[in-house]
């Protein structure tokens, strides 16, 4: 069966370059949302647990649920607001000044600031209005962040940001007697910040080894491999696939179907794309639902070590190919 590995060694190689980064390994917090990118998040909670990562991030309650029993410091969770009492570790994010009336009294929040992102957060001119109902709602008030939206690219987007963030910052700390954390960089923004100034970094698809602004310092932790169903040697001219799509060049071309497709999430690829496994195999024809085709007749192949290939083919993202494979895939940490 298709399975998934997962190399520790490799996510300890992204970890330590994130923590000499942003200053010591305690102020790293994991992305572990949408199913830690697709890696499979109880898996990626183990190797934050081993590596000594106190800090998350989830979408919902129903994922940091599953984070139980790893002990994290803080779990913040992005899109859910608390309608009951919760862990003591889990912290809601604000999106919206309806979040705060929707949370129950007690609850951590933090207020997430909109700061040019479009998205989500509480917009400046709605700073006295939130921590007015703050107060009113009884919540306790966790710490205030931004997310920057060009931290990525070559501008000074990230520096306007955080400049109207720190200026955010001073004013609700003129109304807030109490102590509570700050933070706004993401992978590539702590790159573009002084990360000495903020409680932690929230640190998402760097620490599963990609990132264009440090590319060469980080190393991919998924691996995807197949295993095989059926050989075959076919002649000159017969096809392979849905359509007949791609011919045999040759007789005697000894051709092998293996056990990974679009319906576990692994993109489909037509006879318009080139794609290729990770040994340099051409992708033959279409991948169907449930498996693809490629020359040779290995037991097992790896479908990929490295996201980027695949995400040129598919005009896209390595996030999205990442995310896209389902959970039933095993994984397996190695």
């Amino acid at each position: 069966m298709a399975y998934i590995t997962l190399n520790q060694n490799n996510f300890n190689n992204n970890a330590d370059y994130y923590s000499n980064k942003i200053g010591n390994k305690n102020k790293l917090c994991m992305a572990l949302k949408d199913n830690a990118y697709g890696h499979g998040i109880e898996y990626m909670a183990k190797m934050c647990f081993d590596y000594g990562i106190k800090h998350a991030i989830v979408r919902d309650i129903s994922e940091a649920l599953l984070l139980k029993e790893f002990d994290f410091e803080s779990i913040i969770i992005l899109y859910e607001t608390a309608n009951k009492k919760y862990d003591d570790n889990f912290i809601f994010s604000i999106n919206c000044l309806d979040d705060i009336s929707s949370c129950i009294k007690n609850t951590k929040i933090e207020l997430k600031i909109n700061t040019g992102m479009g998205r989500n957060g509480i917009c400046i001119n709605e700073i006295d209005e939130a921590l007015k109902s703050i107060n009113k709602n009884e919540l306790i008030l966790n710490g205030v962040f931004t997310h920057f939206h060009s931290a990525d690219e070559k501008n000074d987007t990230a520096i306007n940001q955080e400049k109207l963030f720190l200026e955010t910052v001073n004013k609700i700390k003129n109304k807030i007697t109490y102590k509570f954390r700050i933070h706004c960089s993401n992978t590539a923004g702590v790159h573009k910040v002084n990360n000495s100034l903020y409680d932690i970094a929230r640190i998402g698809i760097g620490m599963y080894g990609y990132s264009d602004t440090c590319r060469g310092s980080l190393k991919p932790i998924m691996s995807l491999y197949a295993s095989k169903i059926s050989t075959r040697v076919l002649n000159k001219g017969d096809g392979i696939g849905y359509g007949a799509s791609y011919k045999v060049l040759e007789d005697n071309t000894l051709v092998s179907n293996y056990d990974i497709g679009y319906g576990d999430g692994f993109f489909r690829v037509n006879e318009k794309q080139n794609a290729y496994i990770q040994d340099g195999s051409k992708i033959l024809g279409r991948i169907s639902m449930d498996s693809f085709s490629t020359f040779g007749d290995k037991k097992e192949v790896c479908v990929f070590s490295n996201a980027s290939h695949l995400s040129k083919v598919h005009d896209t993202i390595e996030y999205e190919i990442l995310t896209h494979l389902l959970p039933r895939i095993k994984r397996i940490i190695i």
